[in-house]
């Protein structure tokens, strides 16, 4: 599967009420009063992955209220860069641990890959 590009999220492993966590859709997520707006914001989140090994995240630019966010495209601003790499026919991508790269594998899904173990994502 061709990673390079903007990849936005399907599912979120979210938190209910109880703290156990669900695989929710970003539309059960929108449409359930009782999500807390934090977990939908997190459902907008999108990934870019450049040809570089860069991972920038993104996040819809009504979401950046104070306008501090460098400016992506029309929809969206950058939240966060870190970076991404493929070995092995496998995908990682980086998160930051103490100003250090934790390289974590991206679980492929049917049609796509879960992240952190909290965001499958689908090429947009």
């Amino acid at each position: 599967m061709d990673i390079q590009g903007l990849w936005i999220i399907s599912e979120v492993n979210a938190i209910g009420m109880n703290f156990e966590q669900t695989w929710r859709t970003v539309a059960d997520l929108e449409a359930d009063a009782n999500v807390p707006p934090m977990q939908k914001m997190m459902a907008k989140t999108a990934y870019y992955f450049d040809q570089g090994g860069k991972l920038i995240t993104l996040i819809p630019k009504e979401l950046d209220r104070n306008g501090e966010c460098e400016v992506f495209d029309d929809s969206y601003v950058i939240s966060h860069e870190t970076s991404w790499k493929q070995e092995d026919g496998k995908l990682f991508v980086a998160a930051q641990e103490n100003g250090e790269d934790d390289w974590q594998e991206a679980v492929p899904t049917a049609d796509g890959y879960e992240l952190f173990g909290y965001h499958r994502i689908v090429k947009a």
